[in-house]
């Protein structure tokens, strides 16, 4: 049996072919993530009671009563939510948020604190507390909801901003909502 070879120019054709196939596939890929990004990052004003901040495009936004003012809710991910609460000035943030922490875990006792701490944000004093629960309510196995307050002073109130999202989701819910921080008038400095 004799070997067949393959002539060289066959192979220098397969190999520039294999790699405008590989250059190709880089850039959909690219184009794809530039576009998820973009979209994903779209934003629209909200003002509810004098208070302003950029919400994500598409999410549902709900005005609330009392001292709750609204609640943004992404549609593809119901646990992934926005809070914005003023509450009455406080002479100390830390009492102010144990009082609120002490009060939600005496409605759910699967609420628990993880970390409580003065911040600056952005170049504004505040104060962060980071806490979990289970959802209990929802369809299935139950799942743990990872939240986040900034408790920033505000003139005659104090301004909460919260983040929910289911535990697994957090980290990748988080840039949004600090840029939703971001955005709100007086946190950033606007």
């Amino acid at each position: 049996m004799t070997p067949v070879s393959v002539p060289q120019p066959n192979v220098a054709h397969e190999r520039r072919s294999a790699l405008l196939v590989a250059a190709l596939f880089i850039l959909c890929l690219l184009a794809g993530w530039l576009v998820k990004t973009a979209v994903q990052n779209n934003t629209r004003p909200v003002e509810i009671g004098g208070f302003t901040a950029n919400v994500p495009d598409g999410w549902l936004v709900q005005e609330g009563a009392g001292d709750l003012l609204f609640v943004a809710r992404n549609p593809q991910a119901l646990d992934e939510l926005y809070r914005v609460s003023q509450l009455p000035i406080a002479p100390d943030l830390a009492v102010l948020a144990e009082n609120r922490n002490l009060a939600r875990a005496r409605l759910d006792d699967t609420y628990r604190v993880l970390t409580a701490e003065p911040i600056v944000f952005a170049g504004q004093d505040g104060y962060k507390v980071s806490f979990a629960r289970v959802d209990l309510a929802s369809p299935g196995l139950p799942h743990v909801i990872e939240g986040l307050d900034y408790y920033f002073p505000d003139g005659e109130q104090v301004t909460v901003l919260s983040l929910e999202a289911q535990s697994d989701q957090f980290a990748e819910a988080l840039p949004g909502f600090q840029a939703f921080v971001q955005s709100v008038d007086g946190i950033s400095g606007e």
